[in-house]
């Protein structure tokens, strides 16, 4: 069944919305029947009917094609509800306000009155004539300031005297006086006297101008009181709508059991440094803020990973736009906590979605999500330092026996769930450990930080093999001095890079009878070696302390693994190093 969308602009009637006419009551028209939709006239038979339907709508760069049969337009913008022969097309629309009327131009009352001020003015022309015009005789100068006297002096400035005429009353001529009330007699409203106390006037004004100033410097502080008040309103409004904010956060926390259960189980698990540290792996509180605060950046635009699919780069991600589709269920903040505490402690998916209130695929979502995140933000902290830092922060015991040691190394080893396919089962068999295995090889600098950790190979792999192909060997320069145990076979493959390996000796076999031995010398060069290689296996077992690694692991997780390797291995070298620089017994 085709389905039909209004193409006028605004209009938003829609043929799906005609069983919900409870949720859409746009969809009934005025008389109380339900919308209708009429398709264009055929571009075929009815060319010109069509083209005048398209120039009703006046829609830009609108030009449907001959095969688009479900462009529509909805019965309320027919005049008549449909298509009739008196008005076949739709002219009811936004731009001329649906047909109806604007009503009549306003009257303004400033219109009407001038309206009757000119009709006023021309009925006064119109009775006017020249026999009701009165001819004033005309006075001159002289007759007009007949009967002066004297001159007074004002004293209005102390530098400039200005003079004025004083004209008695009774010698002003007849034209000054008049009929009117409202007219004053300049003489009499003048009560300047020749005897006026000027000095008193000073005195007034001076008090004047000071009670001016005084107002003045009032009105100042009004005003910074006004301002001072103003801010504080609007500081208590601020705080109101932050107190409003939380209070509905509140409300709505406690409606939701599982956000108020994972609000609890975060703040338990921040609530301490020792806390952080067994459950989450890091040193403490205030570095699990600080970290987050570093990834949060980053993290707001991060896609989450749901197949293959979404590895590819979208649009809005790479034109910087906001992420689209609904808001996530956990915070930043919460699912950065999951990703540490699964880590750190190998929960399974079932236990972490039980904890965060999310389905199993959205914690394994996150989980993924977060550890590829992760390990593309932190991997530039495992690096390979140069000789000059090693030599800075060289413990004692290493500076005294061993001082040009660069890297101490070993292979360890991941149970891993048993494959069903019979030739990766051989390859991940190890015969040191009896089962199916994945290996790995790290290296540590003297003072116990990870400098080196590989990629995972099938636990066939011999130690040899493994150093060969992981890249360890492009990282040694000549002068290095390289610490190993007894399996590493490599003597002469740092040979050729220039460098020494200093593993333990091996036991020769006794020239009269069986058994094999070692003299005092290399006795004692091989517990000196063993006394300094234990740090890595130290190293090892820290790593190991993410319980994501240990136990067996599930096939469906060595997508992570990897990633998860790396993360755990710059999470270890934020703790505190494992070998002291001073103090270090030798």
């Amino acid at each position: 069944m085709v389905n039909y969308h209004c193409i006028a602009v605004g209009c938003n009637n829609d043929s799906r919305k005609s069983n919900k006419l409870t949720k859409y009551p746009h969809m009934v028209d005025e008389n109380g029947n339900i919308v209708r939709f009429f398709v264009l006239p055929s571009a075929s038979k009815q060319s010109r009917l069509r083209r005048r339907w398209i120039e009703a709508l006046r829609r830009e760069n609108f030009h449907p094609k001959r095969s688009e049969f479900w462009h529509a337009v909805c019965s309320r913008h027919f005049t008549d509800g449909e298509p009739t022969r008196a008005h076949p097309v739709p002219t009811l629309f936004g731009y001329n306000n649906y047909g109806k009327s604007q009503g009549k131009p306003r009257t303004s009352n400033n219109s009407r009155a001038s309206v009757s001020q000119r009709t006023d003015s021309e009925k006064i022309t119109d009775s006017m004539s020249l026999e009701n015009v009165t001819v004033v005789e005309q006075i001159s100068v002289a007759d007009l300031y007949h009967g002066v006297q004297h001159e007074i002096v004002i004293q209005a400035h102390k530098e400039k005297k200005v003079p004025i005429r004083v004209v008695e009353p009774q010698l002003l001529p007849n034209i000054m006086q008049h009929d009117h009330p409202y007219v004053v007699n300049p003489v009499s409203a003048c009560s300047c006297t020749s005897d006026t106390n000027w000095d008193d006037a000073d005195a007034h004004m001076t008090n004047l101008e000071q009670e001016n100033q005084h107002l003045k410097t009032h009105c100042e502080q009004l005003e910074k009181e006004l301002k001072a008040s103003k801010e504080e309103n609007e500081a208590l409004k601020n705080q109101l709508k932050e107190s409003e904010r939380k209070r509905l956060e509140v409300e709505s926390t406690l409606k939701n059991k599982d956000k108020l259960f994972r609000n609890i189980l975060i703040e338990k698990i921040t609530n301490c440094d020792t806390r952080v540290k067994l459950f989450l792996g890091l040193p403490s509180l205030v570095f699990l803020k600080s970290i987050f605060d570093f990834l949060a950046v980053s993290a707001s635009s991060m896609k989450y990973w749901t197949g293959k699919s979404s590895s590819l780069e979208k649009r809005w991600h790479t034109e910087n736009l906001k992420k689209p589709g609904v808001q996530r269920k956990l915070q930043l903040f919460e699912e950065f906590i999951l990703t540490l505490l699964r880590l750190r402690l190998g929960v399974n998916t079932m236990f972490c979605s039980v904890l965060f209130g999310v389905s199993q695929s959205s914690v394994s979502s996150i989980f993924t999500t977060w550890i590829c995140f992760l390990d593309q933000q932190l991997r530039p902290l495992l690096k390979w330092p140069s000789r000059q830092k090693i030599n800075k922060h060289m413990p004692l015991s290493f500076r005294v026996r061993y001082p040009q040691t660069r890297v101490i190394i070993d292979a360890t080893e991941f149970f891993v769930q048993r494959p069903r396919n019979p030739s990766a089962q051989s390859r991940t068999w190890s015969n040191y450990k009896s089962k199916n295995t994945f290996k790995a090889l790290v290296g540590i600098s003297p003072n116990g930080a990870f400098t080196f950790i590989s990629e995972l190979w099938s636990g066939n792999i011999s130690d040899r093999s493994i150093t060969q192909r992981s890249g360890f060997l492009d990282l040694i320069q000549p002068g290095d001095h390289v610490m190993a145990d007894r399996g590493f076979l490599i003597n002469d493959l740092l040979l050729q890079k220039g460098a020494q390996l200093n593993m333990p000796p091996f036991c020769r076999p006794c020239r009269y009878g069986k058994g094999k031995f070692l003299t005092s010398k290399e006795i004692k060069e091989s517990k000196n070696i063993a006394s300094l290689r234990i740090h890595v296996e130290r190293a090892i077992q820290r790593l190991k302390s993410y319980k994501f690694f240990d136990g067996v692991m599930y096939i469906k997780s060595m997508s992570i693994v990897n990633q998860a390797l790396r993360v755990a291995g710059v999470l270890c070298n934020f703790m505190a190093p494992l070998v002291s620089k001073v103090n270090q017994k030798v």
